[in-house]
């Protein structure tokens, strides 16, 4: 990722602070207005609601204790302050996100936007990669367009599976959370592979062999299954075509930017889609209570918006050469 991305890392270090030279005071006031709403007569007023419900006796309390309550009050009122802080701080974020990022992006590429993308709900169940159908899907925080000549799409997920019955709760099942990535290839991939992160719950799914690639650092981290066709071998040749070292090396790049422990990939036909999964937010901006203007806040999210378009640049996706 380096190599290729390194050109960009000095006109994106300016980019930043030019943006934040221009925009700074704006910012700075949302973020004061942002933190004066943490102890509004409106928050305050909900505090005290809080702490008086941790207050009040259970239903089937028989003895009144009054450490306990005042324990379970100064719990809940902390808990309150904690949820109101993370949900104002989201709200901060995302405002400054929509003046800064759509900017920030131009220096890699004018065909890249910070904008909504989503990535079809068929593409996931078309993957293989649960064993539950993907009926329901949430999106957040996202960026894409054209690179290279390749569309691509980044956006945090959350997917699942939710069975309704008549006169009862809908019964849902959490099949992934963290970050979605597709890409479209200028070419086609006639065999289903995929990629999971190793683990011990692994196991090779229906239909599909493992492959051992010739790469020990990616094959310590990582297992590859490749779908078996009849009567023909030709699909294992394809994925160690695919596979090279640089595929690999940019593959295990996106989980090292984005620091996640699990991960996945399905690749078939034209597309590519990676899961990785995690409980963070991406593209984080200075935190509501931290300082606006820390320039080096820029290093992370170069690392993840590079390693994005690092995979796409080593892969050189947009060849029109067809396996």
């Amino acid at each position: 990722m380096q190599n290729c991305m390194e050109k960009y890392k000095n006109d994106f270090a300016i980019r930043f602070a030019q943006l934040m030279q221009k925009n700074l005071i704006v910012w700075k006031e949302l973020q004061r207005q942002e933190q004066k709403k943490l102890y509004s007569w409106k928050a305050i007023g909900w505090y005290l609601f809080v702490v008086l419900l941790g207050l009040v006796p259970g239903k089937n309390e028989q003895e009144y204790s009054i450490i306990f309550h005042c324990i379970e009050a100064l719990f809940i009122f902390i808990s309150s302050i904690i949820i109101h802080i993370g949900y104002r701080n989201k709200m901060y974020q995302n405002e400054i996100k929509k003046s800064l990022f759509p900017k920030l992006l131009k220096v890699f590429d004018k065909g890249i936007t910070y904008k909504f993308c989503t990535i079809k709900q068929d593409l996931f169940n078309a993957s293989e990669l649960f064993k539950k159908e993907v009926n329901s899907t949430s999106f957040d925080d996202y960026f894409g367009g054209t690179y290279n000549n390749v569309e691509f799409c980044v956006a945090e997920a959350d997917l699942a599976n939710v069975v309704t019955r008549k006169n009862q709760k809908p019964d849902r099942t959490e099949l992934f959370t963290g970050i979605a990535m597709r890409f479209k290839m200028n070419k086609n991939i006639n065999s289903r592979v995929i990629i999971c992160s190793k683990s011990l719950f692994n196991r090779v799914p229906k239909g599909y062999e493992k492959v051992r690639l010739e790469y020990e650092k990616f094959n310590k981290k990582f297992d590859v299954w490749v779908k078996k066709v009849e009567g023909d071998c030709s699909e294992q040749i394809e994925a160690r075509y695919l596979f090279n070292v640089s595929f690999l090396e940019r593959f295990m790049q996106l989980k090292t930017a984005f620091k996640v422990d699990k991960m996945m990939c399905s690749v078939y036909g034209d597309t590519i889609l990676v899961l990785l999964e995690t409980l963070k937010d991406i593209f984080e901006m200075s935190h509501l209570l931290g300082q606006i203007d820390d320039i080096h806040q820029y290093n992370r999210l170069f690392d993840e918006f590079a390693s994005v378009l690092s995979f796409i640049d080593v892969l050189n996706l947009a060849s029109k050469t067809k396996l």
